[in-house]
Parts: structure tokens; C-alpha cells; sequence
């Protein structure tokens, strides 16, 4: 029996980012370590994915304006929309987001548009998760956790 806590309207939609941060994907998510053992405390997210929904929030958390990936022809894959299915929880916090940064509860019905809100808060996102991963003598994870903790109160 179907039930709604895994509807995905995301599916077959991919989630990209600039080619010029990509890297910072890369860099700290432990899905593209080549070969030996990843440090959680130099890599703390486990899929690119997280990296990309983290750096949402934040920008939704901090009311940053969407980056426009409009004016940017280079961009990279970093997943398929379908993940998202594997978390449904994602899936409503995206709508949610995508309401609140749009004012229009339509946008649901939109998938498109509600994947290009939610690729322009990461995009817009990003730099701050980066600043929180490496503002401190920690490693990353630790600068990171620190920093959320921040912004939470």
C-alpha cells in the first residue's frame, strides 16, 4: 500500500551545483574518496547530498537570497532527485522551504521549480557551511559542529 510519506516529486530530477564548487563537494563529503580510509573528522558528511541539504538550511535558516544558477552554464550532477525518496522527511522539509522562500503554496505542484529554489539555497549556503567547517583549530567536524550549535540557539 502507496502512502504519501514517500511521494518524491524530485524524481528523475537532478541536483546540481556550479562546476566552480564542486570541489568543496569533494572535498568534504566521503562519497568521492579515492581509495584508503576516509576521516569523518576531515570529511564529515557521508553523501554529497547531505552537504547539499545542510547547506539549504542554513541558507533558509539565515534568509539568504537563492543563487541564480540561470546565469551559470557549467554545472555538475552530484545526484539524482530520487534520493531524496530514501529520506521522505526531506522531501516535505524541501516543500516547506520552498513555501516559505516562495509565499505561494502552489509551488508544490512544481517540482522543477521547487528543485531550482533548492539548488540556488545551496549554492547561496554553501560558502557559509565552508566558513563553519574551517572558522576554528578543530578539524572540520568539530568547527562545524561548534558553529550549528550557534546558529541553533
Amino acid at each position: 500500500m502507496a502512502t504519501d510519506r514517500y511521494y518524491n516529486p524530485f524524481q528523475g530530477i537532478d541536483i546540481s551545483v556550479p562546476n566552480e564548487i564542486h570541489e568543496v563537494y569533494q572535498r568534504y563529503c566521503q562519497t568521492h574518496s579515492k581509495g584508503g580510509r576516509v576521516s569523518i573528522d576531515q570529511k564529515p558528511f557521508p553523501r554529497m547530498v547531505d552537504l547539499w541539504f545542510l547547506s539549504i538550511c542554513i541558507a533558509a535558516r539565515l534568509d539568504l537570497k537563492p543563487g541564480d544558477l540561470s546565469k551559470r552554464k557549467r554545472t555538475t550532477k552530484i545526484i539524482e532527485g530520487y534520493i531524496l525518496g530514501n529520506d521522505p522527511w526531506r522531501v516535505h522539509a524541501l516543500m516547506l522551504i520552498a513555501i516559505g522562500k516562495s509565499g505561494d503554496t502552489e509551488i508544490v505542484t512544481k517540482p522543477r521549480e521547487m528543485m531550482a529554489l533548492a539548488n540556488g539555497l545551496a549554492v547561496a549556503g554553501l560558502p557559509k557551511v565552508v566558513d563553519m567547517l574551517q572558522d576554528g583549530d578543530a578539524e572540520p567536524i568539530w568547527n562545524l559542529s561548534d558553529a550549528l550549535d550557534g546558529i541553533i540557539r
